[in-house]
């Protein structure tokens, strides 16, 4: 009962929201976390949410409202959600029902492109990597050095497009390696110095507490340290010559929280930047900002990594300054098989509910009073 309770909720089509009357989340499936942010033991932050659950508990009647999501990606702007807010099982609850998003009607089509990158791209990727080893070997001039270089940007580009796709799947990274984090921070500096040295760019790390003893983190350390990998290559492209990185470790109770600051890797092209000068007709707009296709794909792929590991990559504002922010678990393997809050909440709710119906029932048994 409970286990199939858990499944109903989450393959609901809609985000779902199972909120007390204070407007504490009780219960939120993947669809609900991923697009408001919230988590069982979260208030909402909405006030016209909370206040239209307030009204379908004490009124007992549905309540529609828009709210305000969260971005999918940084830069992007947060998407409006399409709510419906209906009374819950009890007098004490309601249920936020969350509209799919119109875009996620291509996800079968998506899932289907990620399923033909993962077969039929990764052997010519390997062949092609292979080839441009062997040219690098032989030599040929500037012009086929220009060349080979040209392909094996493109070549890399296709490789994380080809890992994300092997990644897209699944719901779980099968490791339980025990991670020290700083050996594998030390490890991904090794590979990015060269390019930190040819454009004169200083990293600074800093930490709470001694940097040999940092947390330890549980999961994969090949697909963990691609994600640091990724993230300071981004960082060291996106810095300007000669500046100066600076990362910063900072240990929140159970998490481990990796700060770039005031970095703009994995930032979309600014909205008015463009690579010659060129007359624009009156009254026209800049274009939108957008990542290019490199950036994208690495962003991408770092937050599939980083989610399966329960943990989160985002941005932080702080005052001015654009923070990219590594959020990850530590102390312990993460289990990626619904969590055991979420659990605990089915169950107890299947427990509400069996009190309520027992009552019901009860009731109905009762002899009327003479």
């Amino acid at each position: 009962m409970h286990s199939s309770l858990t499944e109903l909720l989450e393959n609901m089509k809609s985000g779902l929201l199972w909120v007390h009357r204070d407007a504490t989340v009780r219960y939120a499936n993947s669809d609900a976390c991923l697009r408001t942010g919230l988590a069982p033991g979260h208030k909402l932050f909405d006030p016209d949410m909370a206040a239209a659950v307030s009204a379908a508990v004490t009124q007992q009647a549905a309540r529609k409202l828009v709210s305000v999501g969260v971005a999918s990606a940084p830069g992007l702007p947060p998407p409006d959600l399409r709510c419906r807010v209906i009374p819950g099982l009890s007098r004490e609850d309601a249920f936020v029902l969350i509209a799919p998003d119109a875009s996620e009607d291509a996800g079968s089509a998506f899932d289907n492109l990620m399923q033909v990158i993962r077969t039929d791209l990764r052997d010519p990727l390997t062949e092609a990597n292979d080839a441009i080893v062997l040219a690098r070997e032989h030599g040929g001039g500037p012009e086929l050095d220009a060349l080979v270089d040209g392909v094996h940007d493109l070549v890399r580009v296709l490789d994380k497009l080809v890992d994300l796709a092997e990644l897209w799947g699944s719901g779980a990274l099968f490791a339980n390696d025990r991670i020290e984090l700083w050996s594998l921070l030390q490890g991904v500096w090794a590979e990015v110095e060269p390019l930190a040295l040819a454009r004169q760019i200083k990293v600074r790390f800093r930490a709470q507490t001694d940097t040999a003893s940092l947390a330890t983190l549980y999961g994969s350390e090949h697909w963990l340290r691609r994600v640091f990998l990724e993230c300071l290559e981004a960082a060291l492209r996106s810095s300007p010559g000669g500046a100066v990185l600076d990362i910063e470790h900072r240990q929140m109770g159970p998490r481990a929280v990796i700060v770039f600051r005031d970095c703009g890797m994995f930032a979309p092209r600014a909205a008015d930047e463009v690579d010659l000068p060129r007359s624009e007709p009156a009254g026209s707009r800049p274009p939108p900002a957008q990542r290019d296709a490199r950036d994208q794909i690495g962003f991408k792929l770092c937050q599939h990594i980083v989610s399966l590991h329960g943990g989160q990559l985002r941005e932080e504002d702080d005052d001015g300054m654009r923070n990219f922010v590594i959020d990850l678990p530590t102390g312990a393997p993460y289990r990626n098989d619904q969590s055991q809050l979420d659990i605990v909440q089915a169950q107890q709710y299947a427990r509400d509910l069996a009190a309520l119906m027992a009552r019901a029932r009860q009731r109905g048994a009762d002899p009327a009073p003479r």
